[in-house]
């Protein structure tokens, strides 16, 4: 007995080291993440100190009124809708992956982007949508966002209710997505033909991802999205952890995989689609982040999910910084400065599982 209460107290200690390990990692992440945010106020033409970012969010009735609207009415949008949207691409790419089985999922495997960027481009070319009623009470700001982010969540909810239909796995998911990416991007092209030289150049905002069209209203709209979300993913977070270790065999857990497959879907769906609908097509994040935070914490999905999100935060949060610092005068798309600090990841891990799989 006395050898096992000491086992059983070793384990605990050990249990104990482990969770404040990860709560250190998690904390430094953020407080990275919030860094990268701070330089990301202060960077840009006519930069700005410290001092005067920070007197102008602490005491704004002291600062300069030309401080004031350049930090809240124009750098402040922007780097608040980066993280943000970052976080909902970094969270997106790790439940496609959970409910997938796939590490290389991410919104462009279900045509979730593909389908936003037609949505956007057949508002902005065409000037209609399909569903005209239901953007008639919209500001015209959001007709375009509005329009991409509909089509991204029908894109999902017609593949998850095929599939559960069929009794599709997930495999086969995996290649109806791949179609549906297809598809869309082909009707991009398509729209893009049509399109005159101004039309355009509005489609290269979705082609390649941008921030300069931030607005306070897409930041609070995407907030309030994960702000709904990521909450119950953390109450989901052991059948999230489940899901992961076991698969389909997690249904001698008492889980229900295929309803938890179809709202992990329909969750990421909402992200993906709301973030796509406010910045354009931005790849890689949905990718690399939820890795970055698998390496560091393991398949704890308590750890894995909110280190995902701040890995996320980071990632665009420093790819806006770095897209305004690159050539000094331009801000180049965040959608190729994404794709760019992406590609060395996406091919160190395909390696290492080619490694793994000949071991």
């Amino acid at each position: 007995m006395a050898d096992r209460s000491t086992a059983l107290t070793g384990i605990a200690a050990h249990y104990r080291r482990s969770v404040l390990g990860r709560s250190l990692l998690l904390a430094v992440m953020i407080t990275l993440g919030l860094a990268a945010m701070v330089a990301d106020l202060i960077v840009g033409s006519g930069t700005l100190t410290l001092s005067q970012v920070l007197g102008a969010v602490f005491h704004p009735s002291k600062a300069d009124p030309t401080t004031l609207a350049i930090l809240w009415d124009i750098r402040a949008p922007i780097t608040l809708l980066a993280a943000v949207t970052g976080m909902e691409l970094a969270l997106s790419g790790s439940l496609l992956q959970t409910a997938l089985r796939n590490p290389l999922a991410e919104p462009f495997t279900l045509g979730i982007a593909a389908a936003a960027g037609f949505g956007a481009a057949l508002a902005i070319v065409f000037q209609t949508s399909v569903f005209g009623a239901l953007f008639a009470w919209m500001p015209g700001e959001l007709f375009v966002s509005g329009n991409a982010f509909v089509f991204s969540l029908l894109t999902v909810v017609l593949i998850t209710v095929l599939a559960g239909r069929r009794g599709m796995g997930v495999e086969t998911i995996t290649l109806l997505g791949i179609a549906v990416h297809f598809t869309f991007s082909a009707l991009l092209a398509f729209a893009q033909y049509f399109a005159d030289a101004t039309q355009l150049q509005s489609l290269v905002f979705w082609l390649l991802g941008s921030l300069l069209r931030a607005t306070w209203l897409k930041v609070w709209i995407n907030a309030s999205v994960l702000v709904a979300i990521l909450p119950f993913l953390l109450l989901q977070s052991w059948a999230l952890t489940a899901l992961r270790g076991f698969g389909e065999q997690a249904v001698v857990l008492g889980i229900r995989v295929a309803r938890l497959r179809f709202i992990l879907m329909i969750c990421a769906a909402l992200m993906a689609g709301a973030a796509t609908a406010s910045i354009g097509i931005v790849g890689f994040i949905g990718l690399v982040a939820p890795h970055m935070a698998r390496l560091l914490v393991g398949e704890d999905q308590r750890f894995a999910l909110p280190l995902t999100a701040a890995c996320g935060m980071l990632i665009l949060t420093l790819a806006s910084l770095v897209s305004k610092i690159v050539l000094p005068g331009v801000i180049l798309p965040i959608g190729m400065i994404t794709s760019m600090l992406g590609i060395p990841f996406f091919l160190v891990l395909i390696l290492g599982n080619r490694r793994r799989a000949a071991v």
